[in-house]
């Protein structure tokens, strides 16, 4: 396509956004709800998913408890060894001292029986976390191998569990957010339309003059993504506007309870552009569809 064609083209499409203000404005402020309602669930969805990491994150964590008869070098060469595991993302040592702590929480008010015990019969202890949920029972295995390893332990029915929810609730994400585009998709490639329909003659008369069916259909589709680009700016200041308040609110303890949400700056590029592809794909296939018929003289 030569630069005078396409200067052409792109200028068409700003004119016809400008010549059409009333349609456009329609299209602008049905996109632009769309987009409102689509990024809505979406960052919920984010939220939800973030805290269902947190959690799995919290149980992401085994313990691997010594020989109680082991030696310091022993110990070691142990805590080495679960170091060099690739799926362990940290590790911390539990000494005698604070398993014995620990034992006086756990007994709370019956702690008092083991007052003067130093904490030599306890074995120590290596509390390990795991990088990912999928590797934690091949990672027991492992650990339960190693020579001077009496036990390992971890909360297995917990991350079952969480895995499931994880599971089940990226696939329900997934499918609301398909089932909200693809309705977004189909309001607005119709209220694209009406603007269509509204040039119906002028496409009629550039058909019977020569022009081809994308010389006509290009600049339709300049016009949807200028559209589709001006929702998905206007979108992104309410919800990023919207949000940090809200976000504001209830972390400072406004309903009584103190809730932390994503904070918008961490996932600022993720909305914005997910509301800048869809504005623009939807704007600019919306476009090309709604004006086929009427190349058909």
């Amino acid at each position: 396509m030569k630069i005078r064609t396409t200067k052409y083209i792109i200028k068409e499409g700003i004119i016809n956004s400008y010549r059409n203000k009333l349609m456009s404005l329609a299209s602008i402020i049905i996109v632009t709800a769309s987009l409102l309602v689509f990024g809505i669930f979406l960052i919920i969805s984010v939220n939800f998913q973030h805290k269902i990491n947190e959690m799995m994150e919290s149980q992401l964590q085994i313990e691997v408890y010594c020989d109680a008869n082991l030696d310091e070098t022993q110990v070691k060469d142990i805590e080495a060894q679960i170091k060099m595991n690739s799926f362990v993302s940290n590790v911390r040592r539990v000494t005698k001292e604070e398993a014995l702590e620990r034992c006086k929480a756990l007994l709370e008010e019956d702690g008092s029986i083991l007052e003067g015990y130093d904490g030599s019969f306890l074995p120590e202890s290596f509390i390990v976390k795991i990088n990912n949920s999928d590797n934690i029972k091949r990672v027991v295995e492992e650990f339960k191998a190693l020579k001077g390893v009496e036990s390992v332990g971890f909360l297995e029915d917990n991350v079952n569990q969480l895995s499931s929810i994880s599971y089940w609730a990226r696939f329900i994400s997934i499918l609301l957010l398909v089932i909200l585009l693809s309705v977004s998709i189909f309001i607005i490639s119709n209220t694209i339309k009406l603007t269509v329909f509204a040039r119906r003659r002028e496409i009629g008369i550039m058909k019977y003059i020569g022009a081809t069916d994308w010389f006509i259909r290009l600049p339709f589709i300049v016009e949807g993504i200028i559209i589709g680009i001006v929702g998905a700016i206007i979108s992104f200041i309410v919800t990023y506007y919207c949000y940090s308040t809200i976000e504001s609110q209830l972390s400072n303890g406004v309903l009584g309870e103190t809730l932390e949400f994503v904070s918008i700056n961490s996932i600022v590029l993720y909305v914005i552009g997910s509301y800048s592809i869809i504005g623009t794909v939807v704007g600019g296939i919306g476009s090309g569809i709604s004006i086929r018929k009427y190349l058909r003289v």
